[in-house]
């Protein structure tokens, strides 16, 4: 019996396309998103904190002088779309965000040459932070940030990632500030050994706030993932958490002076529903 079409066709091998696993190994690269998303079914629990001392010589703490916190959950419906919300303890800062991979990076030189993720987070003051926003009203204390995450992972040891950047903030409460900002982030991993990496950010404003002074926001770290916990270890000049402020409201140098220095410590925990 002679072969039909149909079964010909189904004996031939189907060319599948091959993609970059791992760029970074977490939603976070250090203190921002990373273009990393989950596979479907993915939950993460996270904590995050930064400690810091402050000028003043009464205060002779062991540790730190003072400290923040995040705790937040992040789920992945689908191998491209993941979205998370938290809440930072004692800032009163509740944020969520949205992230979709638009594009994924070829394996072997096929395919794209990067991979794109889309970044979008809105955030909620409580309370008086750094008194740059107008608190008359409830949408007053929002602010959104927009992300394009763009990422090439060059080999097996070192990732760069580079972020075009929108910050919109509902108010302002000087008139000098403008309600939007753009800035582009710079990030990279290098790989020191199996379980450990070394992560750095950096953030530039191009149209800065003129009411206060601000730096460009930046941070060094070290990675260590344990199978499902990733442990994230972080020097950095800014306490908070949330883009919005992180990249446009540092009022810190990097530096190792009383109230400049912020060290912290982040654990994502990582279940497979």
């Amino acid at each position: 019996m002679g072969q039909d079409l149909w079964s010909i066709l189904e004996s031939e091998p189907v060319d599948t396309p091959e993609y970059v696993m791992s760029t970074f190994k977490g939603n976070r690269l250090s203190i921002g998103h990373s273009i990393e998303t989950r596979k479907k079914g993915a939950l993460e629990v996270t904590f995050m904190s930064r400690y810091w001392n402050t000028a003043e010589e009464s205060n002779n703490n062991f540790f730190a002088d003072r400290m923040c916190a995040r705790f937040g959950v992040d789920y992945a419906f689908s191998d491209r779309f993941t979205a998370g919300v938290g809440y930072g303890p004692p800032n009163g800062i509740a944020d969520g965000y949205v992230k979709y991979r638009f594009l994924q990076q070829g394996a072997g030189g096929d395919g794209s040459p990067v991979g794109i993720t889309g970044l979008q987070t809105a955030t909620y003051r409580s309370r008086q932070l750094t008194g740059v926003e107008d608190r008359s009203e409830f949408f007053n204390r929002t602010a959104f940030t927009s992300q394009l995450l763009i990422a090439r992972k060059i080999n097996t040891d070192f990732s760069l990632q580079v972020a075009p950047t929108f910050v919109h903030r509902s108010s302002s409460s000087n008139s000098l500030d403008d309600h939007n900002h753009f800035a582009v982030g710079f990030g990279g991993r290098y790989k020191l050994g199996n379980h450990v990496s070394l992560v750095s950010e950096y953030y530039y404003v191009a149209n800065p706030l003129e009411s206060i002074e601000t730096f460009g926001s930046f941070a060094l770290g070290v990675n260590w993932d344990v199978r499902y916990l990733l442990l994230q270890f972080t020097m950095t000049n800014n306490p908070i958490f949330t883009e919005d402020t992180f990249i446009t409201q540092t009022r810190r140098n990097f530096n190792f002076k009383d109230g400049n220095f912020f060290f912290g410590f982040n654990a994502t925990y990582f279940l497979q529903l």
